[in-house]
């Protein structure tokens, strides 16, 4: 049962996710710079007066980048976990509801995905996929990286619908004449997403770190739209004499990862306070 109040790691990581995620929508009025503008006459300059940030290795500025870099990373995480729930959610409940042949069926199949390393499998994916699905790089990664990390969700699913379908709710509505999809839909489901936005909590951070790293290998989003993995990446061949280049894209990406984990946590400790 959920109780009030909300836990405090749930309130901290909602305000700074809320946070980011209304920066990133409002880059362009925030910063009024454009993040691709060249300007060689300031190249690598440190944080301060008109470049809060500083610039980067051909001038540009980079608080207008990390705040558009931001849009991406955050875009990249969310969609791919929505993509992960439209897998694993339906294959979950599947599963745990009707169980025996289908539910060997998937579990084998949750079971042979798992067998192959998550990362490895979506850089193999993401160099291969631009021939056969013509998307933006952010939405094609968000495909990749959801197609490759659905079954936790769908693992925690098929345990709770399995819970939960021999209970006296779901045996009154069969007696009652419910369908299958109704009693799975309206009965079973509402009260096993507990699990479900923990898990979904994690995977936007998992998400994030895994764009931030496809981008740092170069496989991410393409130039010139910047991330916060590929900022990173640039930052690489400047870091020695220019530290703001990693710290200030490297610690949003800190506190965007920091703030899904808290979220989790505090799902958890809200939903299932012992």
């Amino acid at each position: 049962m959920i109780r009030a109040p909300l836990p405090r790691n749930l309130q901290a990581g909602a305000a700074i996710l809320v946070t980011l995620l209304l920066t990133a929508l409002a880059a362009p009025l925030l910063t009024g710079a454009d993040p691709a503008a060249i300007d060689i006459d300031r190249l690598l300059e440190a944080p301060g007066g008109e470049h809060w940030m500083g610039t980067d290795g051909l001038g540009r500025d980079l608080f207008s980048r990390v705040l558009h870099g931001g849009r991406v990373s955050l875009q990249v995480g969310f969609m791919a976990a929505g993509f992960a729930l439209l897998i694993g959610v339906p294959l979950g409940m599947l599963a745990g509801y009707f169980g025996k042949a289908l539910d060997l069926a998937i579990s084998r199949f949750i079971e042979a995905v798992l067998c192959f390393p998550s990362i490895v499998l979506a850089i193999t994916l993401i160099a291969t996929s631009g021939a056969w699905l013509p998307a933006s790089d952010a939405t094609r990664i968000a495909l990749v990286l959801g197609a490759t990390g659905w079954t936790p969700v769908a693992r925690f699913l098929r345990g709770e619908f399995m819970r939960l379908k021999n209970t006296g709710v779901v045996e009154a509505a069969r007696a009652a004449g419910s369908g299958h999809r109704r009693i799975m839909i309206r009965h079973i489901l509402p009260a096993a997403l507990a699990p479900v936005l923990v898990t979904t909590a994690f995977a936007v951070a998992a998400a994030i770190v895994a764009e931030a790293l496809l981008s740092f290998l170069g496989l991410g989003i393409g130039p010139p739209t910047p991330s916060w993995g590929g900022l990173l990446e640039e930052a690489r061949s400047h870091v020695d004499r220019a530290w703001w280049l990693a710290l200030f894209p490297g610690g949003m990406l800190f506190l965007a990862v920091l703030a899904c984990n808290l979220v989790g946590e505090g799902i958890r400790d809200w939903v299932d306070p012992t």
